[in-house]
């Protein structure tokens, strides 16, 4: 069945004014129920899923040439295994050193569009203080303002990021009898948040 062309033009337009837009500013909206960081530790010993919903940083977003950038960062202390002890663990400067370097950052160097949502992103993370080059695939989608975006928390239009991807402890100088035995040195990292023009 055909669509009436009067209903497709105000999408047309809707498109339209998204294709022309310059890069823009986004700001990692506060959103405990949508953001979230994920980073899951698989030996044959003990298998864990840590978690954290405190997400922050900016973004810059091109929707013509389909370019960005950005730095998120995401708050170390405020991360949750399941075990209050080993909680403590991690913290400590036997492990990943919250207490003192708590800010895990996440910066881009790089952003290639492949296809649809999708985008190749190169970057720096830094963990423990250390600072090594990392690659994802990374789904960037542009939503405008509505009434489901305005209910989420975010005033503006919305970008919403998910990636993921490995990091090894030891390439960020951490180092412990209980790797790779207990806790493997290769964290399967997965990354969603949602950030606002407003």
């Amino acid at each position: 069945m055909m669509k009436s062309p009067l209903k497709t033009l105000p999408l047309l337009a809707l498109l339209g004014g998204l294709v022309s837009a310059a890069p823009v500013t986004y700001t990692v909206v506060a959103a405990p129920t949508l953001n979230l960081m994920t980073a899951e530790s698989a030996t044959v010993a003990e298998t864990f899923v840590a978690r954290t919903a405190e997400v922050s940083g900016t973004l810059s977003f091109d929707a013509t040439t389909r370019t960005g950038s950005g730095k998120v960062t995401v708050d170390g202390t405020t991360i949750k295994t399941g075990n209050t002890s080993r909680d403590g663990h991690m913290r400590s400067a036997a492990w990943l050193n919250f207490d003192k370097t708590p800010a895990i950052v996440f910066e881009t160097t790089g952003v290639k569009y492949v296809s649809g949502d999708q985008y190749d992103v190169t970057g720096k993370l830094t963990l423990n203080g250390v600072t090594r080059p990392v690659t994802s695939r990374a789904t960037v989608k542009l939503t405008p303002a509505s009434e489901a975006t305005r209910a989420a928390g975010a005033r503006g239009d919305v970008l919403a990021v998910s990636t993921a991807f490995k990091v090894k402890l030891s390439d960020h100088e951490v180092r412990n009898a209980r790797i790779p035995n207990q806790v493997s040195d290769t964290l399967a990292i997965s990354l969603k948040f949602i950030a606002s023009d407003k």
